[in-house]
């Protein structure tokens, strides 16, 4: 069975993830049962701004990743997915096929800015 599992971006945000029923959680990470309770308007409403702060949380800790590293490569990537629920909200997918949103990101560093190793 599927659920989500959540963490949290180090500015706050709460990033839900989609996986397979496990018994385990990793570290950071919690299990959240599927809420019992009906969509309401407000849950709607709110999904596109979720799915917004998603996508910006997730660039933001690659991006602060790939900055920290000894040597930068020249060129980063970074492709997921993000399902709209209407239970849980905007979430990271398991499967690109099962998400509404494909994201592709990608970032090229000019030859000036590589970090000296």
């Amino acid at each position: 069975m599927t659920h989500y599992i959540e963490t949290q971006a180090k500015d706050g945000s709460v990033i839900r993830i989609e996986v397979e029923d496990t018994s385990k959680a990793g570290v950071g990470f919690t299990s959240k049962p599927a809420p019992a309770t009906d969509v309401s308007g407000d849950t709607a409403k709110d999904v596109y701004n979720q799915t917004l702060k998603t996508i910006q949380a997730c660039a933001n800790g690659v991006v602060e990743t790939i900055q920290n590293l000894e040597a930068l490569p020249s060129a980063a990537s970074i492709d997921f997915a993000i399902k709209i629920d209407g239970e849980a909200g905007a979430l990271i997918a398991k499967s690109r096929e099962d998400a509404q949103f494909k994201v592709s990101l990608s970032w090229k560093q000019d030859a000036g800015e590589e970090k000296n190793s």
